[in-house]
């Protein structure tokens, strides 16, 4: 990234020498956030692909790589800054707070853009993970359990078993999803979602980038998808930038979680009309679930009241 080269990444559980089962399953979790994400070796050394070391090894790593699958919209909408902006794709921790110098050696984390960390275990035998939480509001990915105020700017032991590597989201960012699928040639068809975690004032921002995925300089020809969109005072407004992709006529948002919320809304209406409960889902840990149906391409609205 610092070349500026985003699509990068080593080769997973190493090219060179034999690997060990341990340390292919932490590469294979860390790797799952390369952009470049590729386990590769060189001839004459043992195999290392995940179903060489048997099904518990490989569906380890499927979690992993299903979670990669899953934030592609995001990660692909980072890619298309980079190309506009020159802004990074992955990035130090101290990129995103300079001023806070504890930042400034943090070398086993690192961010997907300003919104997601990843904090992989890179010692042998280890089953948890020292983290460094920034000034900001900071929730876990897969419980969307608030980090609690006590723990901004102090470390903090993370448990990290053999099947999990600790994934963390930053209050403040909208982060586009889909549905993951074997190949993404199958998941693009799949409906998409927004994640919407919450800073300290309520309010998260973020956007969706999309095209077909193959055409030569789409953002050049304006054969695109672009949206904003923004979450203030209970409310997530969209804002369609750009409409020339004409696939996206056939994509739909499924999913709308929203993590930090402090209160069960009491109503919840979707582009002005009131939702039926059995598509809301309120958790305790302030995390919200919409199941909806709304076309991509149409401006999206949801009050929370």
């Amino acid at each position: 990234d610092a070349l500026p080269i985003s699509y990068i990444g080593a080769d997973i559980c190493g090219y060179i020498h034999d690997t060990s089962e341990e340390l292919c399953l932490r590469w294979m979790q860390l790797g799952a956030f390369y952009p470049f994400s590729r386990n590769h070796n060189g001839l004459d050394y043992k195999e290392q692909d995940p179903g060489a070391f048997g099904a518990e090894f490989a569906s380890k790593s499927r979690l992993t790589l299903l979670i990669r699958y899953t934030l592609l919209p995001y990660l692909y909408t980072l890619f298309y800054k980079a190309h506009v902006s020159g802004s990074t794709v992955i990035r130090p921790v101290m990129h995103e707070f300079t001023l806070d110098k504890q930042t400034h050696d943090i070398d086993e984390a690192f961010l997907w853009g300003p919104a997601f960390m990843i904090t992989p275990v890179v010692h042998q035998g280890a089953d948890s993970v020292n983290v460094y939480f920034p000034e900001a509001r900071w929730f876990n990915y897969y419980t969307a359990d608030e980090i609690p105020f006590s723990w901004r700017r102090i470390t903090t032991s993370i448990p990290a078993p053999l099947n999990t590597i600790p994934l963390f989201v930053r209050g403040g960012y909208i982060l586009p999803t889909q549905a993951p699928a074997r190949t993404t040639t199958l998941s693009r068809k799949n409906p998409f979602g927004l994640l919407i975690a919450l800073d300290d004032k309520g309010s998260a921002a973020g956007s969706l980038y999309w095209d077909d995925g193959d055409s030569i300089d789409p953002v050049e020809k304006g054969i695109y998808f672009l949206a904003e969109y923004r979450f203030n005072n209970g409310r997530l407004t969209t804002e369609v930038v750009r409409n020339g992709y004409r696939e996206v006529d056939n994509l739909i948002y499924d999913t709308i979680q929203i993590f930090g919320l402090s209160l069960s809304p009491k109503t919840i209406t979707l582009n002005g009309n009131a939702m039926s409960s059995s598509n809301i889902n309120y958790q305790e840990n302030g995390k919200l679930t919409l199941r909806i149906a709304a076309p991509l391409a149409s401006k999206l609205s949801i009050h929370l009241q």
